[in-house]
This record gives C-alpha cells, structure tokens and sequence, in this order.
C-alpha cells in the first residue's frame, strides 16, 4: 500500500519536472525566435477602423452643426443689437438735424424782431385746414400772448397771412393765398401802388394798381402799409406771369414769396410803428 503511495508522488514529481522543462523550452524558443502576429493586427485594424472612422464623423457632424447653430443664434442676437444700435444713431442724428435747422430757421425769425417791425412773438404752425375749403393754418399762440385779431404774420421770406379768429392760447391764420384775402402792395422799383387778392390756388393775382404799361416778370412787390395790417415794406412776392389785358387790367399771376406750403414756425406781429419802413428781413444780419 505504501509502494503505490510513493509510486504516484513520484509519477507527479515527474510530471512537473517535465513541464518545468517544456515551459523553461518554450521561454527560451521565444526569446530567441519572435512569432509574427502582424497579420492578426492588420485584421483587427482593417475591422475596428471603419467602426471607428464612421463614429468619429458622426460626433464631428454633430459637434459642428451644434456649435454653428449656437455660433448662428449668438451672430443674429448680435446683427440685431447692432441694427437696433445704428437705427437709434440714425434718429439722432436725424434729430441733431432737425434741430440745427430750427435753430437756423428762429435765428432768422429773431433777426426779424430786430429789424425794427415792431412788437413780435415767435409761434408755431400746429395745423391746417383738412378740407382745404380754407387756406388757413392754426398756430399756438394766442389771446394770452398778445395775438388778436388782424395781426400780421409772416416769416424772414414773406407775409403768410392774418389771424382772423383767436382763442386764448390759439389762432387761426387766414394765408394771402385765400380767395377772401387781400393784400396792399407796392412795385418796389417804380413805388406804383396796388392790390394783390387770393385766389384759393398756389399763385396770387394783381389788381387795381395805377399803371401796369411797365410790369415785367420777376418783378418784386412789397407791403404798402395803407391796409393797416402789415407794415410797410415786407416782401409779398413776384410776378411769375403776365397774361392778356382783362378790362382796364392786364391779368398778372404773382407768386408768394414765403413758402406757404412748408410752414413750421411764423412770427405774428402784434404791435408795429405805422410810418416807419422796416428793414428787408430777408437779409440776414452777420453773425458775430
């Protein structure tokens, strides 16, 4: 019983010396003579690396479209602050503009109010008639500022016209272009005296002066100052055409000379010297 003990423990022993043996074979057979295995690598290359290529496109892809479309949101949120940015520059601008021209247009105004006129204030064009019925215009100032009933008003160009109705802080200006309107004038070359009329239109018409052998296109009149309403020597307009001889007078067409259908401002005249001329208002005094 012993015997075959020992004979098994030495059959194992055996057994594991040879293995020893093999195993330490085998080490030495591969230290000195390396097993190609590339063709194992190039198979697992050439199978992985689609794989790999399609799923690095795809996170490409996505990653680029998303960070554009960020890119995107963020650039327009940006072109419109800076629209918003050049639209408010652009109104002040346009307003700076607007300002610098009513600066220009009241410093002529003011120049008016040193010219000898008389007592003036500056006012306001707010309205005019929708209807166009009338040629009238509504300015703000009114009974409580000195403007009544038959004041003159004109601008550094021209009389405009008269106020024929008044409230306390408002009027109603009736322009010389009204077909009710009429003017006392005067040739400013020869002194002739006569009357301009309205005529509901954009031109004025000449009647009832002395002689009209001598009238010429471009020739200018001014105020008489014998209607009592506006001072003597402010420019009405021009003679723009002289028709045919209607009875005892030639048909003469005379063109305003403020620009009527642009009115912003006016000055209304609310007290003037009666035997004094004024001085030309469309000469601007020179600016220091």
């Amino acid at each position: 019983m012993s015997r075959t003990v020992d004979t098994s423990k030495r059959s194992v022993w055996i057994a594991l010396g040879v293995a020893m043996i093999i195993h330490t074979g085998l080490i030495s057979f591969q230290a000195s003579r390396r097993i190609n295995t590339s063709f194992i690598r190039v198979w697992m290359v050439d199978s992985l690396a689609p794989v790999e290529k399609l799923v690095d496109r795809t996170l490409h892809g996505v990653t680029h479209v998303w960070e554009n479309y960020f890119a995107l949101v963020g650039l327009h949120r940006e072109n419109e602050g800076l629209k918003a940015e050049v639209d408010e520059l652009r109104m002040q601008l346009e307003k700076q503009h607007e300002d610098i021209l009513e600066s220009q247009r009241l410093r002529k105004l003011l120049s008016i109010q040193e010219s000898g006129i008389g007592k003036t204030i500056v006012a306001r064009v707010i309205g005019r008639d929708p209807a166009r019925t009338n040629q009238t215009v509504t300015i703000d100032k009114g009974v409580s500022h000195g403007v009544k009933p038959d004041s003159a008003v004109m601008t550094p160009q021209g009389i405009v016209g008269r106020v024929i109705h008044s409230s306390n802080f408002f009027s109603i200006v009736q322009l010389v272009l009204d077909s009710q309107s009429g003017v006392g004038v005067m040739h400013q070359s020869t002194r002739r005296q006569g009357i301009v009329k309205g005529t509901g239109g954009q031109e004025l018409e000449l009647d009832y002066i002395d002689d009209d052998n001598d009238l010429k296109e471009g020739d200018v009149f001014i105020t008489s100052g014998l209607d009592r309403i506006y001072p003597k020597g402010l420019p009405v307009g021009t003679i723009s055409l002289i028709g045919p001889r209607r009875g005892l007078f030639k048909a003469v067409q005379v063109r305003p000379a403020a620009d009527l259908g642009r009115l912003e401002e006016v000055i209304c005249i609310l007290d003037h010297p009666d035997a004094v001329d004024v001085i030309d208002p469309t000469q601007e005094s020179p600016v220091p």
